[in-house]
């Protein structure tokens, strides 16, 4: 029985990991799966659903040098902890594809960030490069990549698990929330080493975060942060006005029962987007192309300046019922046309293996 090893670093990749892992457990393979300590992922981890699962090092925080230091403490408890595999899977993965590449074993990368700088580390090596339509092969073929290497799907990558949204009242009921009576906004994410440099500005953020507040009364604005340090500047600041979600979210109600998004990353963008939810992006930085195609198919609109977010979101209350019934439609049409990309990835694995 061949084994496959999946590398876990952060919510999408939960979803999408545990999606390929059934898939190959019932193909018959044995899967082993790894992730880390990360405030993001603690609540996943605690009843995480995997047969072999491992917790292995830590998130390295905002800094250059404390995310190196992590990675490097990290590849050598994943040796102490891994029996023999037959294949690596990972997201951009610096040590599954190190370890991987240095055991001389397949390193399979599904991501849909070539931008991402991890990727620099991990495409070069890696066996087989499984990526959406709409990110092409000539991004990744700029690391060096074969184009016979490079596998796409026509899907972007939550498809792979918002099919099987069922919404959780309880969710709802313990943050005191009614369907479709508030605005969610989701922070970005600032720590990652791709926006490090972006300029944004935590407090410029709050600022904003009040203004909208209270124009969009008597609907409630709801902010789902990402760590402990920004929760607890938020509540300070806005916390009169707005509720600060404290807690990592592990289902998508939250988000699927909003009546608007407002997002400040790319996966919880594209799910709200294929919910058929009204979506902002505030992304910091220049889109990845995944969020670039969701606006020109008129699914997301962007906000350059996250100061225009008052007035973008109250020209779009005006007309919410429209606006969603439009939504709904064009996400539906888009999903209908998408393939399962986690059937891709694991042919994708399974070419991998063979060649």
């Amino acid at each position: 029985m061949a084994t496959v090893w999946l590398d876990i670093l952060t919510p999408k990749q939960f979803w999408f990991f545990r999606k390929v892992a059934k898939l190959l457990t019932k193909r018959g393979y044995r899967v082993v799966a790894t992730s880390r300590n990360y405030e993001q992922l603690s609540s996943f981890l605690v009843n995480p659903g995997f047969e072999v699962f491992h917790v292995v090092g830590e998130f390295g925080g905002a800094g250059l040098r404390g995310k190196l230091v992590k990675s490097v403490e990290r590849m050598r408890g994943l040796l102490d902890v891994l029996e023999d595999f037959d294949c690596a899977v990972s997201s951009g993965s610096p040590e599954a594809a190190r370890i991987a590449y240095g055991l001389s074993q397949p390193h399979v990368l599904a991501s849909d960030t070539p931008e991402s700088p991890v990727n620099r580390l991990a495409a070069p090596i890696s066996k087989k490069i499984a990526t959406p339509w709409i990110v092409g092969k000539h991004p990744w073929k700029a690391y060096g990549v074969r184009d016979g290497d490079i596998i796409t799907y026509r899907a972007l990558d939550p498809v792979a698990w918002i099919k099987d949204h069922k919404p959780n009242k309880q969710t709802l009921d313990e943050l005191g929330l009614i369907p479709m009576e508030y605005v969610l906004v989701r922070t970005p994410e600032y720590k990652a080493s791709y926006l490090i440099k972006s300029g944004y500005q935590l407090e410029v953020f709050a600022s904003v975060v009040k203004r909208t507040a209270e124009m969009i009364k008597p609907r409630r604005l709801v902010l789902l942060p990402r760590y402990v340090d920004e929760i607890l500047y938020l509540r300070n600041r806005v916390g009169d006005v707005a509720l600060v979600v404290e807690k990592p979210v592990t289902d998508l109600t939250l988000l699927s029962s909003c009546l608007i998004f407002v997002g400040g990353g790319g996966t919880m963008t594209q799910e709200a987007a294929l919910l058929g939810v009204p979506c902002l992006s505030i992304y910091p930085s220049t889109p990845p192309k995944v969020i670039s195609y969701l606006v020109s198919k008129g699914l997301v609109e962007r906000v350059k300046k996250v100061e225009q977010l008052p007035s973008k979101l109250e020209r779009m209350l005006k007309n919410i019922d429209k606006l969603r019934d439009v939504s709904e439609k064009r996400a539906g049409k888009l999903l209908r046309r998408m393939e399962d990309p986690a059937e891709k990835v694991v042919a994708t694995v399974e070419a991998a293996m063979s060649s």
